[in-house]
């Protein structure tokens, strides 16, 4: 039994995820910390199987998206909180560190944290923080929570109770988990707990695409019948 594991879903990115593995291998984590990650393509489940850092590596046959992937990975996961983040992520070494504070408080299920860019200029400095925390911010005072995949954590007790991520939502399956959590308990922002992700979305889709992406997705999912239709990124 581990006291944390993190599920890292991985798609056709050796490099990336080794730069995320290497993040995970530096934790400044006292206790017993499992990682899991559920790679598709040869040369990324290769890159997976040779860190030592990854104690299970899953082959994902499904590739039905990220939420199926952290199902697959949660499923053989042995800790008492899941957390995950994403090949293309570099977390910092008191990452597992700062999501596992908050689960002292019995109430809290899940928590979340801003992103920030790898690398790239002041304005994608400036909209990161904007977008993904600042709007957290806002948002998540008037119950609009949402943990972002690559910087989330989940008490598992109360990830069976809502059954994980929804496996037939290929976008805001995180978002949907975090609504979803809210109702066994208290989910948590930590803006003092930011993780480094790529940029590559927006600098391929642009920010006002992917703002205009988001509302659509939001309003499908609020409106009774609907779900979000767009495909993963």
């Amino acid at each position: 039994m581990h006291a944390a594991s993190v599920v890292v879903p991985a798609r056709d990115e050796p490099r990336r995820l080794e730069r995320t593995l290497d993040s995970l291998a530096a934790q400044a984590f006292d206790g017993s910390l499992e990682v899991i990650v559920v790679a598709s393509g040869d040369e990324t489940l290769a890159a997976a199987r040779a860190h030592p850092v990854a104690e299970r590596v899953l082959v994902d046959d499904r590739r039905d998206g990220p939420g199926s992937a952290r199902n697959e990975g949660a499923a053989i996961a042995t800790g008492d909180v899941l957390l995950f983040t994403d090949a293309d992520t570099v977390v910092p070494r008191a990452w597992v560190r700062a999501h596992l504070r908050h689960y002292a408080t019995p109430a809290v299920v899940g928590v979340g944290g801003p992103l920030r860019p790898l690398a790239g200029t002041l304005r994608h400095d400036v909209l990161f923080r904007i977008l993904s925390d600042w709007w957290y911010r806002v948002s998540w005072p008037l119950g609009f929570v949402q943990q972002p995949g690559c910087n989330c954590s989940v008490r598992r007790s109360a990830f069976e109770v809502v059954g994980g991520f929804d496996d037939a939502l290929s976008f805001l399956e995180d978002t949907d988990l975090s609504l979803r959590l809210r109702e066994a308990g208290l989910v948590v922002y930590d803006h003092r707990c930011p993780v480094a992700t790529s940029s590559r979305r927006q600098e391929r889709e642009g920010y006002v695409p992917l703002f205009l992406a988001y509302l659509v997705g939001y309003l499908e999912y609020a409106i009774p019948g609907l779900s979000p239709t767009r495909e993963h990124f």
